[in-house]
């Protein structure tokens, strides 16, 4: 997924600021993943989106990153994630999603100072 990943294709699955309103956040993730294309051949079985301006996601590969090896950066700052994770026996399109939410660190793969690829994010 990391190879031909893009920095469109980045911000479609990962970038949603801001947050996208929804009754509730397991809503908002079946509404989401689906919106963002993330249900069609198959169910993506986690995916988080990232509720902050992308010049703040783009700034992590530049200056407000730390190098951990390869092409990864950890961000210094925290953001507003919502995770969302597959339930058991969910069939496109029919997608069907739990959502935990909170403030964490992201790591990313940068390519040309563009993030392109998100680390899964493991919420506590």
């Amino acid at each position: 997924e990391v190879r031909g990943a893009s920095y469109q294709q980045f911000v479609r699955q990962h970038v949603d600021h801001p947050k996208t309103s929804a009754p509730n956040d397991r809503v908002y993730c079946n509404v989401l993943m689906q919106r963002r294309g993330l249900t069609q051949r198959r169910c993506k079985p986690i995916n988080t989106f990232i509720h902050a301006p992308t010049g703040q996601l783009r700034a992590i590969c530049v200056r407000e990153g730390r190098p951990v090896g390869g092409n990864l950066y950890d961000s210094n700052r925290s953001f507003s994630v919502t995770t969302c994770r597959v339930l058991p026996g969910s069939r496109p399109p029919n997608c069907r999603y739990r959502a935990a939410t909170g403030v964490t660190k992201v790591r990313v793969a940068c390519v040309r100072r563009l993030p392109v690829h998100l680390e899964p994010t493991y919420l506590p």
